[in-house]
């Protein structure tokens, strides 16, 4: 039978092996959602496809993420309405 430990086990082995840096499998879900995140895919989706019951759960756990998609959002904007002035 599967279990987490069990998983994380292997996964860890086949890390060193393989000479990377071990990561959890919980691990890699946070990456793969923070990915998603920065790649513009909607919190929305996001928060379906990790299974939270409600939005306000993704958004509290990659709430430093969201920080800094909106930082970037504010300077892009910045830069557009700057270009336009010509």
């Amino acid at each position: 039978m599967l279990s987490n430990s069990h998983i994380n086990n292997l996964l860890k082995k086949t890390l060193l092996d393989l000479n990377i840096d071990p990561i959890s499998v919980h691990g890699l879900r946070h990456t793969h959602a923070s990915f998603l995140l920065y790649k513009k895919i909607s919190i929305n989706y996001v928060s379906e496809r990790l299974g939270h019951g409600d939005i306000e759960t993704t958004m509290s756990y990659y709430a430093h993420v969201i920080k800094e998609l909106r930082e970037r959002d504010e300077k892009n904007t910045v830069l557009t309405f700057e270009s336009m002035i010509v």
